[in-house]
């Protein structure tokens, strides 16, 4: 899979992940959304730094672009044979790279590209990697 991102701004935009997702370490865990219903796995007041960035981007309500993303990364994230099921399977863990990577791929056949290209992948990531793979494709 190819990506839109050069290895600097991979690098560049991995450490955003990185210290969002420090921002966000007293939020709930996977474990705790696993209860939680779908509808409320991703809730804006859970992750709201990320859900603003969505919405101010993408000029969509946050929950809509969510759903359509999600089935844009169907295949990559919860089916065999995708890229970050491999790697889930494989590790239980997923790399920052890869998923902005493969998230950077899906952005930008949805139409995405530049900065807005950049914060998208970054918001979706955190999200994806905060709430878990598992729990996430649960809900699909």
């Amino acid at each position: 899979m190819s990506t839109p991102f050069t290895a600097d701004q991979l690098e560049n935009l991995s450490a955003q992940v990185d210290q969002q997702l420090a921002e966000l370490q007293d939020q709930p865990s996977a474990a705790v959304y696993k209860g939680l219903e779908p509808d409320k796995q991703d809730d804006p007041e859970r992750l709201p730094a990320q859900w603003r960035v969505i919405a101010e981007v993408t000029k969509e309500e946050p929950r809509s672009f969510w759903q359509k993303f999600k089935q844009a990364a169907h295949h990559d994230l919860c089916e065999e044979g995708g890229v970050l099921n491999k790697q889930w399977l494989k590790w239980r863990d997923l790399t920052n790279t890869a998923v902005l990577a493969s998230f950077g791929a899906i952005l930008t056949n949805m139409g995405y590209a530049g900065t807005a290209l950049q914060v998208l992948a970054v918001a979706l990531a955190v999200i994806v990697i905060h709430i878990g793979l598992k729990a996430i494709c649960e809900e699909a």
